[in-house]
């Protein structure tokens, strides 16, 4: 049992190395991190994570002499391991948000914007109805459970007392980013090419039969027929969902591993 009235100087310090990697990754992370939540939860949240953690990081092998000595370059060390960690678990988030604002586009829904909670930016329908079914895919296979684990674990693949820091990782994000738009193809393909035929059929119709109306009646013809496909493609889209929560928790814990 910590007593929690007699702590050191260094031992201020350490809470307060651990206390910042937290409060850097709930604001950048994917769920905490939301514009919905208020700030002060989100403090809440990192000041308890942090608290259970710091027993944990207290018994292993820190010296208390290198935190002392070098406090600035350590907190900014756990700012940039915090923020790294947190962006990689938006990338979900942001190829569900790309991949509704391309059917959109697609479908000729953009024009119709709205207020997106999640990622606290505007969006069209499309891109709130995949964000919101990618957030209740992520909570059904416990995403939640997995961004705890990573940031529990990052205290132990991370040490808070290390001073080294390895660059070479940063440019994998750059590398997972491009998987992540090439799987937002993949996603939205069904959609795309269904327009494009419809598109395609909709000119040779307009061409054959010069006195229908051509842009008129594509509008509703296209966004039935998109919606119609959107809807039988759903039970595939929350495979490619739960496939891409996997494939970004194990590059969180990869890039961790090569810190």
């Amino acid at each position: 049992m910590l007593n929690w009235t007699a702590f050191t100087e260094a031992q201020i310090l350490l809470f307060a190395l651990i206390f910042l990697r937290m409060i850097a990754f709930v604001v950048a992370s994917a769920f905490f991190g939301s514009e919905s939540i208020p700030v002060s939860v989100k403090v809440l949240l990192s000041l308890v994570l942090s608290v259970m953690l710091f027993p944990i990081v207290r018994i292993s092998n820190v010296d208390y002499l290198v935190i002392s000595n070098e406090i600035i370059s350590l907190a900014i060390r756990e700012l940039v391991v915090g923020l790294s960690i947190g962006f990689l678990t938006r990338i979900f988030f942001f190829v569900v948000s790309m991949v509704g604002d391309l059917i959109a586009m697609s479908l000729g829904l953009s024009a119709g914007q709205m207020f997106n909670p999640l990622l606290g930016t505007t969006g069209n329908a499309m891109e709130s109805f995949y964000s919101t079914l990618g957030t209740l895919v992520f909570l059904a296979i416990n995403g939640h459970h997995i961004l705890i684990r990573a940031i529990f674990e990052s205290y132990s693949l991370v040490p808070v007392s290390s001073l080294s820091l390895n660059i070479g990782p940063f440019g994998e994000i750059a590398t997972f980013g491009s998987t992540a738009l090439i799987l937002t193809i993949k996603m939205c393909a069904p959609v795309l090419v269904t327009i494009l035929l419809v598109n395609l059929a909709m000119g040779i119709l307009g061409r054959a039969v010069p006195q229908i109306n051509v842009l008129v009646t594509s509008i509703p013809v296209t966004i039935m027929i998109g919606m119609t496909v959107v809807f039988i493609c759903l039970p595939l889209m929350i495979m490619e969902m739960n496939g891409l929560v996997e494939m970004t928790a194990s590059q969180v814990f990869k890039f961790m591993k090569a810190l």
